[in-house]
């Protein structure tokens, strides 16, 4: 007959792996913040700063296949350099070769990524904020819209939303409230703009949903 201690102890120490494996653990690789300085640079309308981010982003992506944050970076600084090509059919080419990355990047993410955080951000939340910015930009014909709702629907509903950095949050939060505005779900939107407003004092999101809630009566 086994040891009742034996098991008290085999079953604790079970536990214990258990909550080690899940602890959430710092995941950028070395090159994440310049190549995310690059992105924001093409954000802002660096037209250069696109390719390199496009660069950097692949290239850490193929080093780090089981981290789709990457990969979905790498898909939105694709999508912008479709913005700032000058032919039309180069934008259409590079839009759909970005948003195509990072609807791939979305399929790939599992609980795992709830647990690995890009600087204290769980990777799951970046990734759907980086999807959804990027796939509701798209022109209504690509068909690209749902699939940003979704991402944005996922990580609002996420179990570690709250973990997520304030701006991050706030830039999902401001993107679910606009949809609703979209789809005359006013009691959502003054929901997501309370929340908004809390998370994020005193900055150009807060302002902007006081604003709104006064528009609201609220």
């Amino acid at each position: 007959m086994e040891c009742p201690l034996k098991t008290l102890v085999a079953t604790l120490l079970a536990t214990a792996a258990i909550a080690a494996s899940a602890t959430p653990q710092e995941a950028a690789p070395d090159g994440f913040t310049q190549a995310h300085q690059q992105f924001k640079a093409a954000m802002k309308g660096d037209s250069k700063a696109s390719d390199a981010a496009i660069a950097a982003f692949s290239t850490l992506a193929a080093a780090n296949p089981s981290h789709p944050l990457l990969a979905a970076y790498e898909g939105a600084a694709t999508a912008l350099k479709g913005r700032d090509t000058m032919m039309p059919w180069n934008k259409l080419k590079y839009a759909e070769k970005g948003a195509n990355a990072i609807e791939k990047a979305l399929a790939q993410l599992t609980p795992e990524h709830d647990e690995a955080l890009f600087n204290g951000t769980p990777e799951s939340i970046e990734t759907r904020l980086v999807a959804a910015n990027t796939l509701l930009s798209l022109p209504g014909f690509m068909n690209r819209g749902a699939g940003g709702k979704r991402a944005v629907q996922a990580a609002i509903d996420s179990k570690v939303f709250g973990q997520a950095s304030p701006q991050v949050r706030a830039g999902l939060l401001n993107l679910a409230a606009s949809i609703a505005e979209d789809e005359k779900r006013s009691a959502d939107e003054i929901r997501y703009l309370r929340q908004l407003a809390a998370i994020t004092p005193a900055s150009k999101y807060s302002t902007a949903a006081e604003a709104r809630l006064k528009e609201l009566g609220q």
